[in-house]
C-alpha cells in the first residue's frame, strides 16, 4: 500500500488525510526523493466547493481545482466531475515528502448544497481505456520518483476504498444473524 486516504463527514463538509507509507519503502516503492505530486479525486458535489490546508505541506489555494472535465492523470476519465491537489514540487517546504508523516485539507461549499462524504463514494468512478488497469477506481494518488527495486510500476497508484469498521461488524453480524435462522428453521424441520 502507497498510502491511506481518510475521509471523514464534518458539520461544514469533508476533512481528507493523505497519510503516505514513508517508512515501508521496499514494500510501496517510494525512494529517497519521492514525493507525492497530485491527487485526482472522482467528484460529484457541489461546484462551488472551497479548500483549506490544515496540516502538512501548505497546498496553496491556486493547487486545489474543482474540474468539470473528465480527464484525470495517467489515462484515466471520471464518470463525474473531479478534485485535483497538486502539492509544489520546486522546493520541499511546499511538497509532501518523506519530511512530512502527512497531509490534511478539508473541502468545504457554502450554501444549501454542502460537499458530504457520498459526493466522492465507490458509485462515482474512473475508467482507463487499457484493460490492463485495474477499473472501476475512485482516484489517482501521482507519485514523483517511484521506484522499486525488482520491477518499475507505473508512477501513479489508484484510490480504492475500504470498508468502515462499522460496515464489517454489520456484515458479521448479518451473516450471524442468517446462521442463527438456518439453524432455527433446520431444527423446526426435524
Amino acid at each position: 500500500m502507497v498510502a491511506s486516504l481518510l475521509l471523514t463527514e464534518t458539520a461544514t463538509g469533508v476533512d481528507f488525510t493523505l497519510t503516505p507509507n514513508w517508512s515501508n519503502a521496499g514494500e510501496a516503492g517510494f525512494s529517497s526523493s519521492s514525493h507525492i505530486e497530485r491527487l485526482d479525486l472522482v467528484y460529484n458535489g457541489p461546484s462551488n466547493a472551497t479548500f483549506t490546508s490544515l496540516f502538512g505541506p501548505v497546498i496553496a489555494a491556486g493547487n486545489f481545482e474543482y474540474d468539470a472535465s473528465s480527464n484525470m492523470d495517467a489515462g484515466y476519465k471520471s464518470i463525474a466531475e473531479q478534485i485535483t491537489i497538486d502539492w509544489t514540487t520546486s522546493n520541499t517546504a511546499n511538497r509532501i515528502d518523506s519530511d512530512w508523516a502527512s497531509s490534511s485539507w478539508s473541502v468545504n461549499s457554502v450554501g444549501i448544497d454542502h460537499v458530504v462524504l457520498t459526493n466522492f463514494a465507490d458509485s462515482l468512478h474512473a475508467t482507463h481505456s487499457s484493460k490492463n488497469f485495474p477499473q472501476p477506481i475512485g482516484g489517482i494518488i501521482s507519485v514523483t520518483a517511484y521506484h522499486l527495486d525488482d520491477f518499475h510500476p507505473d508512477t501513479s497508484n489508484w484510490v480504492s476504498p475500504a470498508p468502515e469498521p462499522e460496515t464489517y461488524a454489520m456484515f458479521m453480524a448479518g451473516l450471524g444473524l442468517m446462521g442463527f435462522m438456518a439453524r432455527r428453521r433446520k431444527n423446526g424441520q426435524s
